[in-house]
């Protein structure tokens, strides 16, 4: 072979090197760029699950918070005041004489802002219905409603005041427990008068029982 042979054979095998390693670098730049891509996708997955997780533990807590709430919540909690006698009546729960008051949470009985008895609500005033003919027949009922001292806003074109809610609510309770059998029994709407320690207590029905 002469040596313009060698040569151009040279030429040639040097061209086809420096194509492959041209071709190899040009992978590996591909090769890494997909890599990079890969990880800062992943990162992303990892940011929003993260942030998934962050939402779904304040929903938890909001949960548990909730349910605290309700399991707090006195549906129904006889209180006594001034009994004359500790000596309960024959066959009775409460005692006789002097007063007696039921005392049931108004948002218990009622949605915020509204006068009418919730479904939930009608199994307790049915207890309070049964107690009052068991134990207190022909005793002078008096219905008593109260709100919190918050004026009204959504609701004020339909009640005017929290004493025009508080009769409204009163008369709701009244007309329920007339409907199964409590008799001698009038209604009272006393507003925001009377509070208790919390807005949450100050909203309540009390259903006084004079004998």
């Amino acid at each position: 072979m002469d040596g313009q042979s060698m040569i151009r054979r040279g030429g040639m095998l040097a061209a086809l090197l420096t194509l492959g390693v041209s071709t190899l670098l040009g992978g590996c730049s591909k090769g890494n760029k997909q890599l990079d891509l890969a990880q800062q996708e992943a990162a992303e997955l990892r940011e929003q699950n993260a942030a998934l997780n962050a939402q779904l533990g304040e929903k938890n807590s909001r949960i548990a918070e909730l349910e605290g709430r309700v399991s707090q919540t006195p549906a129904y909690q006889p209180a006594y005041e001034r009994p004359t006698r500790s000596t309960p009546r024959s066959g009775g729960d409460y005692p006789s004489g002097g007063t007696t008051t039921m005392t049931i949470s108004g948002d218990v009985l009622f949605d915020s802002g509204q006068a009418t008895i919730k479904n939930t609500a009608r199994k307790e005033l049915d207890k309070v219905a049964s107690d009052i003919k068991r134990s207190y027949g022909g005793a002078e009922i008096r219905v008593e409603g109260y709100t919190d001292s918050d004026p009204l806003v959504k609701t004020k074109a339909k009640w005017g005041s929290n004493e025009g809610l508080s009769q409204a609510r009163a008369d709701a309770v009244r007309e329920y427990l007339s409907q199964k059998g409590v008799g001698n029994i009038s209604s009272v709407g006393m507003g925001s008068a009377k509070p208790k320690a919390t807005k949450a207590a100050s909203r309540r029905v009390e259903i006084v029982i004079t004998r």
